[in-house]
């Protein structure tokens, strides 16, 4: 999938996202003492990269009006309160729901942004 300039690097961090929800979901067959142990020694890491992930989206959406937007705003919010508690339960939810809002990123909301609002995008992105 061609992906602008401007969105290039948001897609790459996503496929990084996509290989820690494999393992966080691997090691959740395994049983709860696997998933935490996984958390214990990735998640601090993941947890910074998607909370500058997100950030830079949602500073690249900033003044943009699209519906999609609604959506995009709460599953990051549910995303974070996730993590906030990580507890095997969580993780899962967490890790199928990062995997459904990278989908919906890259399959429905980045296109409509390129195709819509790219002008708003690259005025966004030099601010």
């Amino acid at each position: 999938m061609n992906r602008s300039d401007i969105l290039k690097p948001l897609s790459r961090e996503h496929h990084t996202a996509l290989v820690h929800v494999k393992r966080i979901l691997e090691q959740a067959a395994k049983g709860e003492k696997a998933v935490l142990n996984y958390w214990q020694q990735e998640g601090a890491q993941l947890q910074a990269e998607l909370a500058d992930h997100f950030s830079e989206e949602e500073s690249l959406v900033e003044g943009v009006q699209e519906p999609l937007l609604q959506r995009f705003r709460e599953e990051h919010q549910a995303l974070r309160l996730l993590m906030a508690a990580p507890n095997a339960e969580n993780l899962q939810a967490f890790a199928h729901l990062l995997k459904a809002h990278i989908r919906f990123e890259e399959r429905e909301l980045f296109p409509c942004l390129e195709a819509h609002h790219y002008d708003r995008l690259q005025h966004n992105r030099h601010q």
